[in-house]
């Protein structure tokens, strides 16, 4: 039987199918008429930018703005109504427009001013798909760049069980194959475009995420053995998910271990958790000394807000769920740099491979190997040398900074055009 929580998401599932599937009839009327959408008129002098997808990722704004900082760039966002955030975008974004279905995006797309690059955002990725396909007939001198941090073929392979992944799969596997560029934020783009046996896939910038300089913290709360404060930010479910599937970002265990040796445990929901996934947290934080369930905090504040504690979690391990092990092993999370802004160190599962090399590689925290290990977890703690560490974070993350990496990004940018004008 589904619990109470999962019809309220099934409801709002199906409220947003029914709203798009209406608002498609009037859109694909209003294209044939060529009646324009909301238009936006850009500074001609500069270079104009569209970033476009279904669900806005906070990773977007950032690049946005240093990539204006950097050159002469104006930006335009294009994103589905349901996948907007305001908490994930900022003032680098110069004009917001807001899509409703595929003929509402082709629209659109058919009225924008002439575009210097245009860069999808995805998963999902049927969106972005359609947004290349329209570009290349009414602008097809721009160049495309396809954006991915997560792979959907990584997670279950080329056959998974739920009927959305199915339908998204061929998208992804499209814009892999015809886009310009690929923008990898992660490395599993590359282990994905080889599971689809794309092998000719244009040109690719291995970009994992980086530090936003703007947001650098200095953590200021001493340490000590009464007062230990562990933070986790991000995705968060409740039971009543599938632990098949969702088991990964399932914390009832955690929870218990840290309070049992008395650590407080602090949680922020990612702006795009919903209220059924988090509010049995919110019932269990008002009954336990030790757990601090949060309100989701925007990106511009969120440093500030987690330097108030010592430890960054990213409690990952494989086999959690039935998530790939190549999941695990190339993944990539913008929690890792929200730590490294925030000016502490962080805590990482050493079964999430690529990230728990960089937590090693650059000295940035302590690896667990397994998740049992969470059970003795203050032993570890209390072990290290935590000033180390902290100068450690401060002084790599100038490496691992948007400022230092962001002219990558625009050679990248400039040299799809050249080859676009070509």
């Amino acid at each position: 039987m589904m619990s109470l929580s999962s019809i309220r998401i099934f409801i709002k599932k199906l409220k947003l199918v029914f709203n798009e599937n209406v608002s498609s009839v009037w859109d694909f009327f209003l294209f044939f008429l060529r009646i324009p959408p909301e238009s936006v008129k850009p500074d001609i002098d500069k270079k104009l930018i569209l970033y476009v997808g279904e669900f806005l990722p906070p990773r977007i704004a950032r690049i946005a703005k240093w990539t204006k900082r950097l050159d002469n760039y104006s930006t335009i966002l294009l994103c589905h109504k349901s996948g907007y955030f305001e908490e994930f975008s900022n003032e680098a974004i110069d004009h917001t427009l807001l899509f409703r279905n595929k003929w509402h995006l082709k629209r659109t797309i058919r009225s924008l001013p002439n575009l210097h690059v245009a860069h999808g955002f995805a998963p999902k990725s049927k969106s972005p798909y359609f947004a290349m396909k329209f570009l290349k007939k009414y602008q097809p001198v721009v160049p495309f760049v396809v954006d991915y941090q997560d792979v959907l073929t990584i997670y279950y392979g080329l056959n998974p069980v739920q009927k959305w992944l199915k339908k998204e799969l061929p998208y992804e596997k499209l814009c892999l194959q015809n886009a310009n560029g690929i923008f990898a934020n992660s490395l599993e783009p590359l282990a994905g475009m080889n599971i689809l046996g794309i092998r000719n896939s244009g040109k690719r910038l291995f970009f994992p995420l980086y530090c936003d300089n703007d947001s650098f913290t200095t953590s200021q709360i001493p340490l000590t053995k009464d007062n230990i404060h562990l933070v986790y930010v991000g995705g968060i479910v409740g039971s009543h998910r599938d632990k098949r599937y969702y088991a990964g970002t399932q914390f009832h265990w955690l929870i218990e271990y840290l309070t049992t040796q008395k650590i407080h445990f602090h949680v922020y929901p990612s702006p795009t958790v919903t209220k059924a996934d988090y509010e049995e947290y919110e019932v269990i934080a008002k009954h336990n000394d030790f757990f601090h369930f949060h309100t989701a905090v925007p990106q511009a504040d969120l440093s500030q807000e987690l330097s108030q504690y010592h430890y960054g979690l990213m409690p990952f391990f494989a086999g959690t769920s039935e998530q790939s092990a190549l999941k695990s092993k190339y993944a990539t999370t913008l929690k890792l740099f929200n730590y490294l802004e925030a000016g502490i160190p962080i805590i990482v599962g050493a079964s999430v491979i690529y990230q728990s090399w960089l937590v090693s590689r650059y000295k940035l925290g302590i690896i667990v190997t397994q998740k049992e290990d969470f059970m003795n977890i203050r032993t570890q703690i209390e072990s290290q040398n935590y000033q180390e560490q902290l100068n450690n974070v401060i002084q790599q993350r100038e490496v691992l900074s948007l400022k230092k990496h962001i002219p990558r990004l625009i050679e990248f940018y400039e040299r799809l055009r050249a080859s676009s004008l070509n």
